[in-house]
């Protein structure tokens, strides 16, 4: 994770019992009702990116601002969810040197992870929502070219695709976006994302949100937001619904 810009790691260690038993539907309740759209988060939930999105903001930061490889993995990590611009604001306020680091990251993006692909266990998931009537939108605060980029070359033709440009940004304005493309309300809605800013900004629109534990752990997803269910893995999503 065509479309225009109008529309358009840390692993938790566990014994192999205990991770197969985190897949069973016991592990990813409560239950909710079924969504009429499905709103997915790119990079880390529809495709595993994330860790190949560290290593090159962990080179750009290391380059640009003498941070340690280590660290600045760390710093990426703990604040994304947001467009990188934003991140190293966040990281490096009022540095001067942020805009030429985000443009290295934003150009260094494609030819690095063009090629991923979905899972087939997360398009099978998607397919089978699919098949239950349900809307599948991509929502992600990567670029719009890149999320156009990702659509084209999946396997799975989505509803509509947002990205992060022409005024669209992940959170309220797709969220805006789609209630409107399909005459939803909120709570018709479920936002799936692996971020704690995912958690954020679905909450704040009064969205129901599913987090994927592929970036933050399930302990701190279920930290801050203690009613919302957390998923190892995307292809768990259909037994969440009723």
């Amino acid at each position: 994770m065509s479309v225009s810009s109008s529309v358009a790691v840390v692993p938790v260690l566990e014994k192999p019992a205990a991770r197969r038993r985190s897949y069973a539907p016991a592990e990813v309740a409560p239950r909710l009702p079924r969504p009429r759209a499905l709103l997915c988060d790119l990079d880390g939930t529809l495709i595993d990116s994330m860790p190949t999105l560290a290593e090159i903001a962990s080179e750009v930061m290391e380059s640009t601002y003498g941070t340690p490889r280590a660290s600045a993995r760390e710093l990426y990590l703990g604040t994304c969810g947001v467009p990188f611009a934003a991140q190293l604001d966040e990281i490096f306020p009022g540095d001067p040197r942020n805009a030429g680091a985000s443009a290295r990251f934003e150009a260094a993006k494609p030819a690095r992870c063009g090629a991923i692909q979905m899972p087939a266990g997360t398009q099978r998931a998607l397919e089978r929502l699919r098949a239950s009537g349900v809307r599948i939108v991509v929502s992600s605060n990567n670029g719009v070219e890149n999320v156009a980029a990702f659509t084209r070359n999946a396997r799975f033709s989505f509803d509509l695709a947002l990205g992060f440009g022409g005024g669209l940004a992940k959170g309220r304005p797709h969220f805006d976006l789609v209630a409107r493309q399909f005459d939803l309300a909120p709570d018709e809605m479920l936002f799936v994302g692996d971020s704690l800013h995912d958690g954020e900004i679905a909450h704040q629109a009064g969205v129901p949100f599913a987090a994927v534990a592929t970036t933050f752990s399930p302990e701190r997803f279920k930290l801050r937001f203690p009613h919302a269910p957390v998923l190892r893995r995307f292809a768990a999503l259909p037994e969440l619904f009723q």
